[in-house]
């Protein structure tokens, strides 16, 4: 969908006329008129489209208008209230551009805001009652979920809870402050020592699957949420959704289809059968694979890039400053001699040993290696640092002019000496803050470098093979083969002569 096309369709729903957004924005009504029709193509300064998106946001308040943004962007969560500035939100990300998961994922985890959990408490005695209710449709679901997370909130001693989302988020998604509660009480659960098993849907409608990731990425960040996923095929048809607190309840919800409205709910506490969903639940859970992990803990980066140093298949990656498989090795040793901080000297060392096997796998595989050029001045200045972190750690060693020439060096014989690597300097400032590194069929890492730094580790295929089709759709833009691979070539020569003059 063309810009054009996207800002004619907001102007509809919210009937604003090219005066009254020009108004709006502080531009001339002739500059809308010339967007909407297509003579002017999507304007480069982004915050003109922020601008653009917060004026239509404060003027879609009515249920036909979310209604219709819902339907159009895909979103389910756009139905409800939300408020103005996460609306504006949204829509600017859209109207920048129609988000793949990666990039919906990039704004889930840096726009994600939380509230003040404040449950209804219900009795202790109500998980020691043998008690059996039924709910029914998407309102019916939401109080069955109160009713579990308040028997959590009674129990006076942290416990494991399995959990199946077998369906979209519809139910919950549709509200928006009930969203916000909800995370916030599973929050707090977590905050107090509970564990969290949780087997996700199928992906079978990656909108509907991007979004559900989007409300349960802060808690995957807790570190106490173990993600699995079953890897063969499974019917369209039956939902099944369980919530399981073992020995005390259950909650279990069935429905047909994507979207349906008709859901029937049970919340138990007979001991007969939560220990049959309980037993249920584990047979699942072992026909399960890991299937992602988000990490808040830098000392896991280690172990993290060890394992997809050792994956095997082509490897895409996204990285600022330059990637770490192609420091020299003299330059890395001399790292290590001078390290003051055992963390990079530790760092260098693995990165030491992991050259032979980097270029080894450049015989028979694949590497497109898509680095943020630093410019002469900045590596002048002393700020340009080498090798990418997690986290700001003190004494970490930068680039020198002599230096830094000497990777730009090895990075031109690497392009030489093996037809299969591709280096790619990307100038784009949107992804400045997160690496990614793709090894294909294997392991996906998505690295947030700012503060506060997080890790994104995903095992499943199709998650691994969206982030790949991410990377190659940015680097496929401009180019990194053939002439362009002469023309990378020969600007990486023209910035090590600048370095050296």
């Amino acid at each position: 969908m063309q810009f054009k096309d996207k800002l004619d369709f907001l102007m509809k729903i919210t009937q604003t006329s090219n005066k009254e957004l020009a108004q709006g924005i502080s531009v001339d009504p002739s500059l809308i008129s010339l967007l909407r029709t297509g003579k002017r193509k999507q304007p480069h300064n982004p915050q003109r489209i922020e601008h653009m998106a917060e004026y239509f946001a404060s003027r879609c308040t009515a249920e036909f208008q979310r209604n219709a943004l819902s339907e159009m962007l895909g979103q389910t969560i756009l139905r409800s209230p939300m408020p103005q500035d996460a609306l504006a939100s949204r829509l600017s990300r859209w109207m920048l551009g129609d988000a793949d998961m990666v990039e919906q994922i990039l704004d889930g985890i840096s726009t994600v805001t939380l509230v003040s959990p404040s449950p209804e408490p219900i009795s202790h005695t109500l998980a020691d009652e043998k008690w059996t209710k039924f709910f029914y449709g998407a309102e019916g679901r939401r109080e069955a979920v109160h009713y579990m997370t308040s028997i959590m909130n009674s129990l006076e001693h942290p416990h494991n809870i399995f959990m199946t989302m077998d369906d979209n988020l519809d139910w919950l998604l549709s509200d928006y402050h009930v969203t916000q509660e909800l995370r916030s009480n599973l929050l707090k659960l977590m905050e107090d020592g509970f564990t969290f098993y949780q087997i996700m849907p199928a992906m079978n409608y990656v909108n509907r699957y991007t979004e559900a990731l989007r409300f349960w990425l802060p808690l995957y960040g807790t570190g106490q949420m173990k993600v699995y996923y079953y890897p063969r095929l499974r019917d369209n048809l039956f939902r099944h959704s369980t919530v399981i607190v073992p020995g005390y309840a259950v909650q279990a919800t069935t429905t047909i289809g994507l979207g349906s409205s008709c859901q029937i709910t049970l919340v138990s506490t007979d001991p007969e059968l939560v220990q049959a969903y309980t037993e249920q639940y584990q047979e699942h859970l072992s026909l399960c694979l890991p299937a992602l992990k988000l990490h808040t803990d830098s000392d896991e980066y280690f172990s993290c890039l060890k394992e997809i140093f050792s994956c095997h298949g082509d490897a895409i990656q996204m990285v600022s400053p330059l990637s770490v498989n192609t420091i020299p090795s003299d330059l890395l040793e001399c790292c290590i001699e001078e390290a003051v901080n055992p963390y990079w000297e530790a760092s260098f060392r693995m990165y030491l040993e992991e050259i032979p096997h980097f270029e080894e796998c450049l015989r028979h595989t694949k590497c497109i290696d898509m680095c943020k050029l630093a410019s002469a001045e900045e590596i002048r200045a002393g700020g340009v640092t080498i090798a990418s972190r997690m986290k700001h750690y003190p004494e970490q060693p930068c680039y020198t002019p002599e230096t830094y020439a000497l990777h730009l060096e090895n990075i031109i014989r690497l392009m030489d000496q093996y037809e299969n690597y591709f280096f790619f300097p990307y100038d784009s400032e949107p992804q400045a803050d997160y690496n990614l590194v793709v090894k294909e069929g294997g392991l996906a890492l998505l690295v947030k470098t700012s503060e506060p730094p997080l890790m994104l580790e995903m095992h499943r295929p199709e998650m691994v093979l969206a982030c790949r089709e991410h990377l190659l759709r940015i680097a496929e833009k401009t180019g990194f083969d053939g002439i362009e691979r002469t023309k990378i070539r020969i600007q990486l020569q023209n910035l090590i002569n600048e370095l050296r003059k």
